[in-house]
């Protein structure tokens, strides 16, 4: 873990919505300046800096890093007797897939249409994944691109989108591609990408990639993950919100970790003139306008607490059991042939990128490594160094202590840390 030199001052420019924590390997370095590296050494190796920092991304997803989502339901493709992996609801919901179309990805697990290509160092662009303009098929546009150096394992992931108009006649395509929300685990980017067109009618477009000389010694694994697909032939926006339920450095679909809500759409319109709510609240309007106070709002609260009440012993209103293991939500009773949709209120775990900034995973993750440093020390606790000093074990003690404190507030903190919902209202 060499610094090679004295880094420009705009690496360190950073505030809590524009942090400098771009990977693990950044926030690697955080953690070892912190220690008081390169001045004295640290007796830990990266790899264990990688694990606790993975370490600290789990706790925190598990009880604090969540987002609360809405996902779209259709009842047509809930399977009976089994029930539906709510991932199937993302592209169903519009705040999570954005611009792009709701294509019915096969979900199950991983998405098929991954191609996973070796490139070699040195030998310039090479083609990773290639689509015929000219076969009549909707081909992908929108890509998660994953680099691995089979040496070091370092990591490169990044998102493309490729828009591209082929005419036939002409025998010419027009388009364009961009990358955006580049993040890797290394020192550095592990190459570039490119579009290449080919073919009598440069019908064929290649996505090509170089690995960079000086991050990929000798090979390295790219994996091309064709998420979505356009009707479009035109960029529009790129956000995050875009690509809001996909998690690109863990490949795969973010996790839902409760459903807090469910609301069943409704095709009977606003005509409530002969419901039992109706006739309660005009009792409730007149007996205040006559001054007559025989029927008041308690009386309301109560009867609409027993028509909540009759509504699930009756079952006319569906409920639901989620398993966040399986990521199955089952509905009672299950859906028929009739088609409906509906909403379900979910929380959903924070994508790794999003939660590397996070102060709390910065601490503990510090906190981890104070402790094996400790316990490196502990085993020469007794060597005498030159000069006559000797190690510094008190590091074991300090590192425990701040452990022990972020899981207390991460477990009984205030709201936004515990493994519960956060307060509707406060009283004060």
């Amino acid at each position: 873990m060499a610094i090679e030199q004295v880094k420009a001052l705009s690496n360190f420019y950073g505030t809590s919505l524009n942090s400098r924590i771009s990977g693990y390997d950044r926030l690697t370095d955080r953690i070892t300046w912190s220690l008081g590296y390169p001045l004295v050494n640290v007796e830990v190796h990266k790899n264990q800096l990688y694990e606790f920092i993975s370490i600290a991304c789990e706790m925190f997803t598990k009880y604090a890093g969540y987002t609360e989502e809405y996902l779209i339901f259709d009842s047509k493709i809930y399977e009976q007797g089994k029930g539906i992996r709510l991932d199937k609801l993302f592209t169903h919901t519009p705040d999570l897939c954005a611009t792009y179309t709701s294509v019915a990805l096969n979900m199950n697990i991983k998405n098929p249409k991954t191609l996973t290509t070796t490139v070699t160092a040195g030998e310039g662009y090479q083609d990773i994944y290639t689509f015929d303009l000219s076969d009549g098929v909707l081909d992908p546009t929108e890509f998660s691109l994953r680099v691995i150096d089979t040496d070091s394992n370092d990591e490169d992931v990044r998102k493309m989108l490729v828009t591209a108009n082929h005419d036939a006649d002409a025998g010419t395509t027009d388009g364009s591609w961009d990358e955006w929300s580049h993040i890797y685990t290394g020192t550095g980017s592990l190459g570039d990408f490119n579009l290449s067109l080919s073919g009598s009618n440069e019908e064929i477009v290649q996505i090509q990639f170089q690995p960079d000389a000086g991050q990929v010694a000798t090979t390295a694994k790219v994996v091309v993950f064709a998420t979505d697909q356009l009707t479009t032939s035109t960029v529009t926006s790129l956000s995050s919100l875009a690509f809001g339920a996909y998690d690109a450095l863990v490949n795969d679909y973010r996790k839902v970790i409760e459903v807090f809500s469910w609301e069943e759409g409704s095709t009977s319109g606003v005509n409530t003139l002969f419901t039992i709510e109706q006739t309660l609240a005009q009792q409730t309007y007149f007996s205040y306008a006559m001054g007559q106070y025989g029927f008041d709002l308690v009386s309301w609260y109560t009867v609409k607490e027993w028509l909540d009440l009759r509504e699930k012993l009756l079952s006319q209103k569906r409920s639901f059991v989620f398993n966040p293991l399986t990521q199955y939500l089952r509905m009672y009773p299950e859906p028929a042939s009739e088609r409906f949709y509906g909403i379900f209120g979910c929380y959903l775990e924070k994508r790794i990128e999003d939660i590397l900034h996070e102060p709390w995973v910065l601490q503990y993750a510090t906190a981890l490594t104070k402790i094996a440093v400790g316990r490196v020390r502990s085993k020469y606790s007794n060597t005498n160094l030159f000069g006559g000093g000797s190690l510094e074990t008190e590091i074991l003690s300090e590192g425990k202590e701040e452990k022990d404190k972020l899981e207390a507030e991460l477990l009984e903190g205030t709201p936004g840390f515990g493994d519960a919902g956060p307060p509707m209202f406060f009283i004060g």
